[in-house]
Formats: structure tokens, C-alpha cells, sequence
């Protein structure tokens, strides 16, 4: 099997998977808002570091069938606290950003490559050039997560650029969702505290992001 057929029956296996995730939830009845309440339910069943590890796992995999990764960092908060929350949510959402990345790098690149024009290839270069800035004011400005993730495995750019910028840039709106889902946890004092301080981390990311671009005017352009 050469690396065109392999890759044509992933994606098909691909698909199948994310249609029978999707048909499953639909007839699950289970509301998207309830969510998070279910995975503190389900993982409360295990012991700190085996349910953080399965946390991270699905975290990790979660890209395969596109399940909003807001509703897993909300979680996080209320299964593990806001401190530990934010701990084990930026080792899971940083696996599955880059996951996401090295499976659209792989799938789609050398396709992307092929049908590329002079115009395309011009602004490829600069996505490139430009890769760290353009994917941390994505973050910043929270752009849709999996977007990012897929689209920037699509261009030229170097991974590690990559990584850097998600996990810098990703830290605001993570913070933020953590420490909502972390005012609902069990036994958590200072809920008003907790609250505020998601408020404060989501509009530091706005203000972080206004000021890249004033002073980065260029890589506003390209981001």
C-alpha cells in the first residue's frame, strides 16, 4: 500500500469514526452544557493521576471527532480544581493542538503543495516567515480552536513555531475556562475571586492580542 492509498483509507476510516461519534451523540440526548458535569461524575471514579492521565488522553484524541475543546477545559476546572486544572488542561490542550497540526501536516500538505498558486505560494511564505506571531494573535484573539489547528498544518510553517505560539497564546482563554469550570468544584473557597480572575484572564488576552498588533503591524496582515 503506497503512502497515497494508506492515506485516502485513514481519512475514509477517519470519517466513518466521526459520523458514528456524531450519530452516537445525537441519540445519547445528552446536551452540550452537560458535559462537563458528566466527566466530573465518570472521572471521580478514579484516583487523581489515573483520571488525569485519562483526561489527557481524550484531550489529546479529541480532535478525531471535533468535540469542542471548551467543553474539556471547563471540565477540567471542575473535576481537578482551577489550580490543578490548569495544569493538567495545558498538557492536554497542547497535545491536542500540535495532534491536530501533525495530522493535517500529513494528510494535506503535500496536497495543499501541489495545487498552490504563485499568489498562494507568496502568502504561504509569509505565514511562514511570520509563523510564531501569526498563530500566538490567532490564540489571542480566540479564533476557533480547531480551525487554527487544522489550517496552520495546512501551511508551510515550521512545528515548532507552531508550538510555541499555541502554547503561549492559548494560556488566557485556557486560564479563563479552567477557572470557570474550577468556581463550580467541590470545596473551592473564593468563588467570587475565582470568577473574577477568569474575567481578568479573558480580557488580557484581547489586550495582549491589540497590543501584538499595534505593534506589529505587518503581522497583523498576515495573521
Amino acid at each position: 500500500m503506497n503512502s497515497r492509498t494508506f492515506k485516502a483509507v485513514f481519512s475514509l476510516v477517519w470519517l466513518l469514526l466521526a459520523t458514528v461519534a456524531f450519530l452516537a451523540w445525537i441519540r445519547s440526548d445528552i446536551q452540550l452544557d452537560e458535559v462537563p458535569q458528566l466527566l466530573d461524575d465518570w472521572l471521580s471514579r478514579f484516583g487523581l493521576w489515573r483520571a488525569a492521565a485519562i483526561y489527557i488522553v481524550l484531550y489529546t484524541i479529541r480532535p478525531l471527532i471535533l468535540f469542542p475543546a471548551t467543553l474539556l477545559t471547563v471540565a477540567s476546572g471542575l473535576v481537578f480544581g482551577p489550580w490543578l486544572g490548569i495544569v493538567f488542561t495545558i498538557i492536554g490542550e497542547n497535545a491536542s493542538a500540535n495532534f491536530a497540526f501533525l495530522i493535517a501536516r500529513w494528510l494535506g500538505r503535500s496536497w495543499v503543495d501541489e495545487l498552490e498558486t504563485g499568489r498562494i505560494k507568496k502568502w504561504d511564505a509569509k505565514i511562514r516567515d511570520n509563523a510564531f506571531m501569526s498563530v500566538l494573535l490567532m490564540r489571542l484573539l480566540y479564533m476557533p480552536f480547531d480551525v487554527v489547528n487544522y489550517g496552520c498544518g495546512l501551511t508551510s510553517m515550521r512545528q515548532r513555531d507552531y508550538f510555541w505560539g499555541t502554547l503561549i497564546g492559548i494560556m488566557p482563554a485556557l486560564v479563563t475556562f479552567v477557572l470557570l469550570g474550577g468556581a463550580g468544584a467541590a470545596g473551592v473557597e473564593n468563588r467570587a475571586l475565582i470568577l473574577g480572575s477568569a474575567v481578568f484572564f479573558f480580557l488580557l488576552g484581547l489586550v495582549v492580542a491589540r497590543f501584538l498588533r499595534r505593534m506589529s503591524p505587518e503581522e497583523e496582515a498576515e495573521a
